[in-house]
């Protein structure tokens, strides 16, 4: 099990990174005018709910650097130097929160369903007992059959 794993982190980290290659580019042809910070969230998403918290903030932060790189290489003009790197630290915020967030939305959707089907477990346990209390004294009431008292 461990080995499928490790296959599909591999399987997403690769798909995520030829998906940020692709966006990279398509934002440096496009020019800084087209706003595509937007699709910079794809692959970041893609790895952290697939890929994990490690992945995530791998490719929130490779995707900061992305967008930063394809900014610089459109020859984007800034008024001063410093907006330059606030947009990319407001960006690379983003991403880092979206990952972290994605992937705690995935641990507990996890465990919730870990949950649920413990509950069901014990569920079926617990009928199953009940069953075996009421072949083993015929006649007899069970807590769950017996009136209120009043």
């Amino acid at each position: 099990m461990p080995d499928s794993i490790e296959h599909r982190h591999a399987l997403v980290n690769s798909g995520c990174a030829v998906l940020l290659v692709i966006l990279t580019w398509i934002d440096y042809v496009t020019g800084y005018e087209f706003g595509f910070f937007i699709f910079y969230f794809i692959p970041v998403s893609i790895a952290a709910w697939y890929g994990g918290r490690r992945s995530g903030l791998a490719f929130a932060l490779a995707s900061g650097v992305a967008w930063f790189v394809s900014d610089r290489l459109s020859l984007h003009p800034y008024s001063k130097a410093f907006f330059i790197y606030w947009e990319t630290f407001i960006r690379l915020v983003s991403f880092l929160t979206t990952a972290l967030t994605l992937n705690k939305i995935r641990e507990l959707a996890t465990a919730h369903a870990r949950l649920r089907d413990s509950l069901r477990e014990a569920q079926a346990e617990n009928a199953d007992l009940r069953r075996k209390l009421e072949q083993a004294m015929p006649g007899r009431e069970t807590a769950g059959d017996r009136p209120p008292d009043t």
